[in-house]
């Protein structure tokens, strides 16, 4: 749902360039600030001010052209507010003023004015930010979903598009990354006034925030780090991707809706991927972007990129043992369903491209997930971090610097679940071992978008008043499964 929205966010920021002030006719450090009613997707608006800074595309070039970066500032109810808070988004690509636009995610943001002002950041490249850097929309072949061979084609093939249009706009795709970002926050503390800022992160967004501690540290209040993505996790491994099969096959078994008819889900999962491997099914879908019916072609490798995006969210994965099964059954309808939300959602953004292979990996964690890989159920996590892939977008290289550790006593709060493959707990306590003054919660059953959560809310903003957060404990029901019969039930439409 959330991601849902986002996506229809982003494509809306082309036609709000009403909203925008060119960029070339920006200067350095000028910020506008002007009143704006914050509309959120339950109907309710909310005032609030809309904020455009320029800064240099790139920040070691003084000849470098302008872009802008736009926030929503939600003003403080204190009687004396603390240092802002600044919303940092994950993705990367995700617009930090289109998250807020999720009542839940906004829920959140509204009580942390009782500390300060909330700045929901439009990160460079992305949502209201001048240039957004969407990838024009492009869809992929029929047999993308088929091999793997075929899948790193047509993924080739879209890079390759998406990199010449954004060059042939003028677009200096080696000036968006982490550290880019990171100078951007500083630039913002600058043009505020503030003398220091607080930092709320999420999933790729604490990549920038720990890039923001490393550059910047000097200039930060307080950090809350959720979902961490250190300085050198951009791979995944893919022994935590398979642990966490074997966690959610243990609940299904439990599970008193599918655990008699897949008491063993992980195998289950094994058996159907060697079916596809060996013999891909063709389903006829819907493409909207043609409006009209396309043949895909699935086999093992479309089964394992509809199933990376499910393991980390307990509202995806539940209706996964009844998607095994059925396919196991010879019965494709959830399979055809899912793929062509799939086909026709497919996209991303330079800006998520180039900042992810900017970041890129250390020779150590290479040689780790390669020989993984090898024996992994998840063998496709990393398919789309690839040298030759990140060649054809003229990434920068930030290199060991980037990727090593970082010290600090700053006070930072991390939160991590038990359920995220994404950002499995040890990731979080491998970046604190550096971070002296902090707290490291661990939700038991929480998977990796953990955020709207009220109980995860509450800690948070106890955190950002000054409180002692380092006894707390949660605890998250744990996730139930749907039916076959529900599962396979048309979703409820939406009006």
């Amino acid at each position: 749902m959330i991601k849902h929205l986002v996506l229809l966010f982003c494509l809306l920021c082309f036609v709000v360039a009403g909203v925008r002030v060119k960029a070339q006719e920006a200067s350095a450090g000028k910020l506008i600030i002007e009143p704006y009613t914050f509309k959120t997707y339950d109907g309710r608006e909310h005032q609030a001010e809309l904020g455009r800074l320029s800064v240099r595309e790139n920040h070691d070039r003084t000849s470098s052209r302008f872009i802008q970066l736009a926030f929503v500032r939600l003003k403080s109810t204190a009687a004396h507010p603390d240092a802002p808070i600044v919303f940092l988004a994950g993705g990367p690509g995700i617009p930090g003023i289109g998250l807020g636009q999720v009542p839940v995610y906004f829920n959140l943001f509204a009580r942390l004015r009782e500390v300060s002002d909330v700045i929901l950041l439009d990160q460079r490249g992305t949502g209201l930010s001048t240039p957004n850097l969407q990838c024009p929309s492009a869809g992929l072949p029929p047999d993308a979903f088929e091999n793997t061979a075929r899948s790193l084609h047509a993924y080739s093939g879209f890079v390759r598009a998406c990199v010449a249009h954004w060059r042939a706009q003028g677009a200096d795709l080696a000036a968006y990354h982490s550290n880019s970002s990171a100078d951007d926050l500083e630039e913002l503390r600058r043009a505020l006034g503030a003398e220091r800022l607080n930092l709320l992160a999420w999933s790729y967004g604490t990549e920038l925030a720990l890039a923001t501690v490393r550059r910047h540290g000097g200039r930060l209040h307080r950090v809350v780090l959720v979902s961490t993505r250190g300085p050198d996790h951009l791979l995944k491994l893919p022994t935590v991707w398979d642990l966490q099969v074997s966690k959610i096959s243990r609940l299904a078994a439990e599970d008193p809706k599918v655990g008699k008819i897949v008491p063993d889900m992980k195998a289950l999962m094994q058996r159907v991927f060697e079916k596809l491997e060996r013999n891909p099914v063709t389903m006829t879908v819907n493409d909207r972007r043609a409006n009209r019916q396309v043949n895909l072609r699935v086999g093992k490798i479309g089964l394992q990129t509809l199933i990376r995006g499910d393991l980390s969210d307990a509202r995806a994965f539940a209706a996964l043992p009844a998607l095994l099964y059925t396919i196991d059954q010879g019965d494709h309808s959830i399979l055809t369903r899912r793929m062509e939300q799939l086909h026709n959602g497919f996209g991303s953004s330079a800006m998520s491209l180039a900042t992810d292979c900017a970041a890129g990996w250390s020779t150590r964690r290479l040689t780790r997930v390669s020989g993984e890989t090898r024996t992994a159920l998840m063998s496709n996590i990393n398919l789309q971090w690839r040298p030759e892939i990140c060649r054809l977008t003229g990434a920068a290289n930030l290199g060991h610097a980037f990727r090593s550790g970082i010290r600090s006593g700053l006070p930072a709060l991390f939160i991590s679940g038990t359920l995220d493959p994404n950002s499995p707990s040890a990731q979080s306590e491998e970046v604190r071992r550096g971070f002296s003054n902090s707290t490291h919660l661990i939700v038991e059953n929480a998977g990796h978008e953990s955020l709207p959560a009220s109980e995860i809310q509450n800690v948070i903003v106890e955190f950002f008043k000054g409180g002692d957060v380092s006894k707390r404990t949660l605890s998250f029901p744990r996730p139930s499964f749907m039916s076959i019969e529900e599962a396979k039930a048309p979703p409820p439409s939406r009006r």
